[in-house]
């Protein structure tokens, strides 16, 4: 049975557990952990099923844990990982964001890394010719293209700031990056973690949404231990001020300017925030924000037009979890999981509270179907970070996975469970349910990792979505789509006019028809946690061999239809162009 979040009851329950919100992360004696549900059957023709090709497809990233006997709460988040084809030769290539030393000292400290997608199912590491060798205490990563010029830049967040990276012709040849932050006018000197790149006020540029977690200082830091065993541990967000999130204004030119304040974000309370989606949520044709915030109520930030936004979250039923309590929210992901036509919300929770489900009523209003969905139930055994909405089996319904770990190292001790916890998909049947077929779904999702960053891409071109995931204190896994189906599929690369629609189409709806079905997507900006997924779109068809028909409506507002595109291939669709280029 759905239950509406009602204000009245949304505030009462925000205000009895804000006090309390600690509590999953320090509370001792906690009960064991609940039984994994039984194993799914064995994999068959239309059960998802993912290898394990990081070795052999020359990934030798490993994420740096500092690991220190203090605890640092920034120690145990991890970072992200995210698809960026940078050379624009349309396959996409593979950026790990990495950790490194707590407080600095003597290197050499470990870099993030790029490897670029040479086809055939191989990468090469091009970090030090593309310009990313940077160290620091790397969070996440958000792609886009900020100045319309085709080839997508890369921002990174850092315990201290974000850097953005400017893609430029190399010499000699080739595309790298250039650090142009002090000359874009980016400055967030604070704990930044997920960002997203969406047009907020219209004017056919991307803007920035930066989340912010809290206030952390290093020379008087509290020292956190479970009452009942004596462990040390991870503090809570709760012991740090909290700290304002950023929206940065696109002036163009390679400039931005810090509009949290004109844009109506500095008049919403600050929060711990950890993912964040842009997607229009209402179909008013305005790119919406959605934050995740840690232990705090979750932001909806619906764009009012003219670049100002608004925190209407509570009302709308999605500030707060089941029955009204606090979620620690980490991952986000958007998409129509019950043919509704319109984008729901899905939102990873921590262990032993249930993943949270918005089912998009339209209007604004949404109702939480985490547990009779049969998102939660199975999720309450991990603890989630990383999320994401594909159709692994291309059967035309959305299917959900999720990176899961614990924050605690001394799980085990502290809290009765496991610190590093596997990886779960869920089948979805199109209508809202779904189910966990994890044990069904490739030798990954049986190992035990901790479980951070996840993001989406097609990187061998075979029309199934593969999944990449990042890990903390171990290497990533580039899990290639094995999955043994008949079904038909296309994939759809979306480009706007670059003046009045950003060039991404980030915001941009998508109608797909086939065999009397019809499918939505969106072009969305963000999600999941601390990573970025290729905004190219893979829609599963099903039994049919082609689409009957594609309307795309742009951020610009113009629609285009394209007609009769044969099954299984990518297309380029661009604003105002009738005819699709096969790619």
């Amino acid at each position: 049975m759905f239950r509406w979040i009602t204000p009245a009851r949304a505030g009462l329950a925000a205000a009895l557990l804000v006090a309390a919100g600690a509590g999953y992360w320090l509370l001792g004696g906690f009960p064991p952990a609940p039984a994994d549900p039984p194993a799914s059957p064995a994999p068959t023709p239309g059960v998802p099923w993912f290898a394990d090709e990081t070795a052999a497809a020359g990934i030798d990233f490993v994420h740096h844990d500092s690991a220190t006997p203090a605890h640092y709460i920034h120690e145990v988040m991890g970072s992200g990982v995210a698809w960026i084809d940078y050379d624009a030769d349309g396959r996409p290539d593979l950026f790990f964001v990495q950790g490194g030393p707590v407080r600095p000292g003597p290197g050499p400290h470990p870099t993030n890394k790029l490897y670029r997608n040479l086809g055939g199912g191989r990468f090469a590491d091009v970090t030090e010719a593309a310009g990313l060798a940077r160290t620091g205490f790397g969070m996440g990563a958000a792609v886009g293209d900020t100045d319309n010029d085709g080839f997508d830049d890369l921002l990174v967040t850092y315990f201290g700031g974000v850097v953005l990276y400017h893609n430029e012709p190399a010499p000699g040849g080739g595309r790298r990056f250039a650090d142009v932050t002090e000359a874009a006018g980016l400055k967030d000197p604070h704990w930044a973690t997920s960002a997203a790149w969406a047009d907020i006020d219209g004017d056919g540029l991307l803007d920035l949404y930066v989340c912010n977690y809290c206030e952390v200082d290093l020379a008087n830091y509290p020292a956190c231990t479970d009452p009942k065993s004596g462990e040390p541990m991870c503090c809570p967000p709760s012991h740090f001020p909290a700290t304002r999130h950023r929206l940065f204004r696109n002036l163009g030119g390679g400039r931005f300017e810090d509009a949290t304040g004109p844009s109506g974000l500095a008049e919403v309370p600050p929060a711990p925030g950890l993912g964040v989606v842009a997607v229009d949520l209402d179909g008013d044709g305005r790119i919406d924000l959605y934050v995740a915030n840690d232990m705090k109520p979750a932001y909806l930030l619906h764009n009012r037009g003219g670049g100002r936004v608004a925190d209407v979250a509570l009302a709308a039923g999605v500030a707060l979890g089941l029955d009204g309590t606090l979620v620690a929210g980490m991952g986000v992901a958007a998409g129509d999981v019950d043919g509704s036509g319109r984008p729901s919300l899905f939102v990873t929770n921590f262990e032993r509270r249930p993943s949270v489900l918005y089912l998009n009523r339209g209007g604004l209003r949404f109702r939480e179907a985490g547990m009779p969905s049969g998102l939660a139930g199975p999720a309450l055994t991990r603890l989630g970070f990383g999320a994401a909405f594909l159709d692994a089996d291309l059967d035309g319904s959305l299917d959900a996975a999720t990176a899961n770990g614990h924050i605690h190292r001394s799980a085990a001790k502290v809290a009765n469970s496991r610190y590093p916890q596997s990886a779960q998909l869920f089948a979805g049947d199109g209508r809202g349910k779904f189910r966990d077929v994890s044990a069904a779904a490739g030798p990954y999702f049986a190992e035990a990792r901790v479980g951070r960053g996840l993001a989406v891409a097609d990187y061998d071109d075979d029309g199934r979505p593969d999944l990449a995931f990042s890990n903390s204190g171990g290497p990533p896994a580039l899990l290639h789509n094995l999955t043994p189906t008949d079904h038909g599929w296309v994939r759809l690369e979306l480009v706007g006019d670059g003046v009045k629609s950003n060039r991404n189409a980030v915001g941009a709806r998508v109608e797909v028809e086939a065999g009397g079905v019809k499918q939505v997507r969106w072009v969305t900006g963000g999600g999941s946690y601390l990573s970025a997924s290729d905004r190219r779109l893979s829609v599963g068809l099903g039994t049919a061999e082609k689409v009957d028909r594609v309307t795309v409506t742009w951020p610009s507002g113009r629609r285009d239809e394209y007609r009769d595109l044969p099954g299984r291939r990518a297309y380029r669709l661009a604003e105002g162009r009738p005819t699709p280029e096969p790619r």
